[in-house]
């Protein structure tokens, strides 16, 4: 028989034994916990610096553009071979200067003139701008606004796209 004395003494030191590892993994995850919120409070503030410094270049950018318009022009080259197969470049320049669209007082006078047949049937507009090969063999340079550059991205073409079909429709390509 075990004596009462080495039974209590085993209860004594599993107690004490389960008292230390519950007191141990108590406190492993508050640490844990302190931890995570730390790290967690500190993603915050440097998401809250981020966000405030982006907003600080949006305010900086948007200041820049009132005080002074972009200025500035792309300019790239498109290179093709003419009829007569000879290596021939024009430039293709975006003029970030150009008044992007018409002002809308022209636009209703326009529109009236078109309406009214003072300018023409549409028929007549859309057949009466051909352009002669020699004409089109002078442009050396083909000049777009930003906003020209956005409605044919809309539609799916690129400026390179537009010139060259230009190019070929007056049979300089």
């Amino acid at each position: 028989m075990i004596p009462l004395k080495a039974f209590g003494w085993f209860f004594l030191g599993a107690g004490s034994t389960i008292l230390c590892l519950g007191v141990f993994v108590m406190v492993r995850a508050f640490m844990i916990f302190r931890s995570r919120r730390r790290f967690n409070d500190f993603i915050e503030r440097v998401k809250g610096a981020a966000e405030k410094h982006i907003e600080q270049i949006n305010e900086q950018v948007a200041k820049k553009e009132q005080e002074e318009p972009s200025t500035g022009k792309e300019i790239s080259e498109f290179i093709f071979r003419d009829k007569m197969g000879v290596l021939t470049t024009v430039k293709i320049v975006i003029d970030h200067d150009l008044k992007n669209s018409i002002p809308d007082m022209n636009k209703d006078k326009i529109k009236s003139m078109v309406l009214s047949g003072e300018a023409g049937t549409l028929g007549q507009l859309l057949e009466g701008h051909s352009v002669q090969e020699d004409a089109m063999s002078k442009v050396q340079e083909f000049v777009f606004s930003p906003d020209a550059v956005r409605d044919m991205r809309a539609a799916g073409l690129e400026p390179d796209d537009v010139v060259a079909k230009m190019l070929k429709a007056s049979g300089r390509m």
